[in-house]
């Protein structure tokens, strides 16, 4: 009797099992791996569109800003030590670190981030060995049902692997945080807090379909994210081998959506690059990458930012046709372009004179500002952004006399971290000439 008693118990044990394990509870294990805690050291004050939440979260923590800090969460992107979070997470930050599901705890670098999307490319550093690092899924790009059920996960309060659940209850909504807006923005009732923020939204199969962003604050159960498309679109620009090490291909790539599903297409090639050399063309299907089959962009930057000068990027295309772009040292130019999104040129005599500037005055001129730069919204003069005409003097305490002398301060640096010059504002007030020596630190694309 006592057997079968036993027997019995076990039964009832296992359809309860059954009946617990949700599509909720699948979709958390799948997720759960891939989602860490960020916390930051030395915090700075800043004025940003999300200081008012930021002091809220922190009013009652003031006197211990400087301590380590957990400010929020973040998304494991590649299983080598790549980390997505939201850029508000991290702006504040001297140093990050991220905690892993398993507790272990790493020091990370930004690599690169996107004002306007809100969102941050986190690398650990640090001896990975042993960690089996778990990238989280991607759902396909606006494969959403409004009222299906939602997940997020994150570290709300600093209360570390939180889960809640709700509805997907609207898509493209508008949605403005200060100076930065979205008309594309996912909007959920499931509950996100100050520190839920950078951490993932998934469906029920486990996938990333968002980003969890901000909550409205006159409201409850109004909460947002950042919808995947944007998310792998960033990504795809970001994972290239310029933004890791001092090589490049010259092609940048994005996700394209046909009946038959996703493909990845060729977006741009950089004349008299390696990829152009190769024959790659814009508009170009990649079908697969060093042997192994590709249908998204994130599948292609996954396999190319790793690779560094010397290495060759085998690129097949969909009419079967392989192309060995070889992956080869940025010039100084190129450099230039990558890491400060600028052209320059010798401050020649000719350009002197239509300059109007004094023979005492030495630099490189830009010639060209890229919208994909600090220098597009870096305010110097006045409210007024670095512009055509101004001139950089030195970087990192050396002259800048030739675009050569600029590439080798560039040399070995890495995109996320800061370069000091010495920028030479050039303004005509009531026609005159007049030059600013200015000294800033800038943020290396």
């Amino acid at each position: 009797m006592a057997a079968l008693c036993c027997s019995r118990g076990l039964l009832a044990g296992r359809e309860a099992s059954a009946l617990r394990r949700t599509p909720v509870v699948g979709a958390v294990e799948a997720a759960l791996p891939s989602v860490v805690n960020i916390s930051t050291q030395a915090v700075i004050r800043v004025s940003d569109p999300f200081a008012v939440e930021f002091e809220r979260f922190f009013a009652l923590q003031a006197d211990r800003l400087a301590e380590s800090t957990s400010v929020g969460s973040g998304i494991i992107v590649d299983s080598h030590g790549l980390i997505l979070t939201n850029y508000h997470v991290v702006q504040r930050a001297s140093n990050i670190m991220v905690r892993l599901l398993d507790g272990d705890r790493f020091p990370a670098q930004p690599v690169a981030y996107n004002v306007d999307s809100d969102l941050c490319l986190l690398q650990l550093t640090g001896d990975l060995s042993g960690q089996s690092l778990v990238a989280l899924a991607f759902a396909l790009p606006d494969d959403l049902l409004l009222g299906e059920t939602v997940v997020t996960v994150g570290n709300p309060f600093g209360l570390e692997n939180s889960v809640s659940t709700g509805v997907l209850s609207a898509r493209n909504r508008s949605y403005r945080e200060g100076e930065v807006a979205f008309d594309d923005i996912l909007q959920t009732d499931a509950a996100i807090n100050p520190g839920n923020s950078g951490g993932p939204l998934v469906n029920l199969d486990g996938e990333l379909i968002g980003m969890n962003v901000s909550i409205r604050k006159d409201a409850e159960g109004i909460g947002f994210a950042i919808p995947l498309r944007r998310i792998e679109a960033v990504l795809a620009s970001w994972l290239t081998p310029p933004r890791f090490s001092s090589g490049y291909c010259g092609f940048s790539f994005a996700t394209a959506m046909t009946a038959a599903g996703p493909t990845v297409r060729v977006e741009q090639v950089w004349d008299g690059s390696p990829a152009a050399r190769a024959g790659l063309r814009a508009g170009d299907q990649i079908v697969a990458l060093n042997g192994e089959r590709t249908t998204r962009a994130l599948e292609v930057g996954r396999g190319l930012w790793r690779l560094a000068a010397g290495d060759v990027a085998c690129v097949e295309r969909a009419d079967g046709q392989t192309l060995n772009v070889a992956v080869e040292e940025m010039s100084a130019a190129v450099l230039v372009r990558q890491r400060l999104g600028i052209r320059v040129q010798p401050l020649t005599p000719g350009l002197r004179r239509a300059l109007g500037l004094a023979g005492t005055i030495q630099g490189l001129v830009i010639t060209e500002v890229f919208p994909d730069s600090e220098f597009a919204t870096r305010k110097v003069r006045w409210g007024d952004m670095v512009r055509r005409g101004d001139l950089i003097a030195q970087a990192a305490g050396v002259e800048t006399m030739s675009v050569e002398a600029l590439g080798r301060a560039l040399a070995g640096t890495r995109s996320g971290s800061r370069l000091p010059l010495v920028l030479i504002a050039v303004d005509t007030i009531r026609n005159q000439v007049q030059s600013s020596y200015i000294r800033i630190d800038v943020t290396l694309n």
